[in-house]
């Protein structure tokens, strides 16, 4: 019977630190894309292609449903019919957000945090 190899322990950090890479940095609600999978290998969030270089979301959101600080925010709120809702990163002032985007009132884009007690009053968009 064989001893184990030297190489084991070197092999169980590579495995650590390949699985720590993997998991350890997720994109935020906010972040550019080009495809969901950079958003989440997961695929519990979208890119929202639409927006200027992507933008990493969670489509039909719920009240308090979204990640860490992000907003659910229903989109065309006047109208159910056309209504939709999306998670969008939330902002203080216009640093807050990424290059391209502005920090803004949703209401100004014919939007409505739906959260109760949000984090913020306003998000980032184009």
């Amino acid at each position: 019977m064989r001893a184990a190899s030297s190489n084991t322990p070197t092999w169980l950090a590579l495995l650590a630190i390949v699985a720590g890479g993997a998991f350890g940095c997720s994109p935020s609600i906010g972040d550019s894309c080009s495809l969901s999978t950079d958003c989440s290998i997961m695929g519990d969030r979208l890119c929202d292609t639409s927006m200027p270089d992507g933008y990493c979301t969670i489509f039909d959101c719920d009240v308090n449903g979204c990640p860490g600080d992000a907003l659910c925010v229903e989109v065309h709120h006047d109208s159910t019919r056309f209504s939709r809702r999306f998670c969008l990163a939330p902002c203080s002032k216009p640093s807050d957000c990424r290059s391209g985007y502005a920090c803004v009132d949703p209401a100004d884009r014919d939007a409505v945090i739906i959260d109760t007690n949000p984090s913020h009053t306003n998000v980032c968009l184009p």
